[in-house]
């Protein structure tokens, strides 16, 4: 009866400091920062943190004053006559050029004009994270900005859940977050004023724990105490 003690002493142990070193590094916050070096127009740009791979990917609608969507959200790649179309990546963050007339910035358009359309940036998360909120830069007065949660139909066919809409800031630079998080793998920044123009600094999230990992050490160790016990 000594020797299960024992075992069953350690077995807790164990289990509780793997408990504690996952919880510990889940509740990280993780930063990932998109400014820095110019890379230009691509279709996606791919970014990991803390084993975290994150797609960003450009994406419009047409969206007017009453939050009335009037076109799907498409997303942007390839070419518009000769220009680079998709995500931009500059010096001072992540912008969207969606065709060969439109600047590098994330920007709105107006729901009367079929080519000046709404700019959103899709963050796709390899795994399910609480999702913290974002950096702006290059903002004015008329700016502001929207948060949703992307589910998708279909690979090119997406709903949104808006979590907030026209939040705007009086600062040159500032942080649009969501404490304490939401959770899920798929979120877009978007813009839809015909005066917004930004550009994304940065993205925050923290790492959701891993319950297969604990579940599995946990009935591993079991099965070894268990074969001890019963061996002698």
């Amino acid at each position: 009866m000594t020797r299960f003690i024992k075992f069953i002493t350690t077995f807790l142990a164990a289990l509780f400091m793997l408990t504690v070193a996952s919880t510990a590094h889940a509740n990280m916050i993780n930063v990932i920062e998109f400014y820095g070096e110019n890379e230009g127009v691509q279709d996606s740009f791919i970014f990991e943190e803390s084993g975290v791979e994150l797609t960003v990917t450009a994406w419009t609608s047409n969206v007017n004053s009453m939050q009335e969507q009037l076109s799907p959200w498409s997303q942007v790649s390839g070419f518009d006559e000769e220009t680079k179309i998709g995500v931009y990546k500059g010096g001072s963050g992540l912008g969207v050029v969606s065709n060969d007339i439109d600047g590098e910035d994330l920007d709105g358009g107006s729901s009367d004009k079929i080519n000046d359309l709404d700019e959103g940036l899709l963050f796709s998360f390899s795994e399910n994270v609480n999702f913290l909120g974002f950096a702006a830069g290059d903002l004015s007065v008329n700016d502001d900005l929207n948060l949703a949660i992307v589910d998708f139909i279909s690979p090119t066919s997406i709903e949104i859940t808006d979590i907030f809409i026209d939040v705007y800031s009086d600062y040159e630079e500032d942080i649009f977050d969501v404490f304490p998080g939401i959770f899920g793998k798929s979120f877009m920044v978007w813009v839809d004023g015909n005066d917004d123009d930004v550009r994304i600094l940065d993205t925050a999230f923290i790492k959701v724990p891993e319950p297969t990992s604990a579940l599995i050490f946990t009935l591993a160790l079991f099965i070894f105490l268990f074969n001890r016990r019963f061996s002698y």
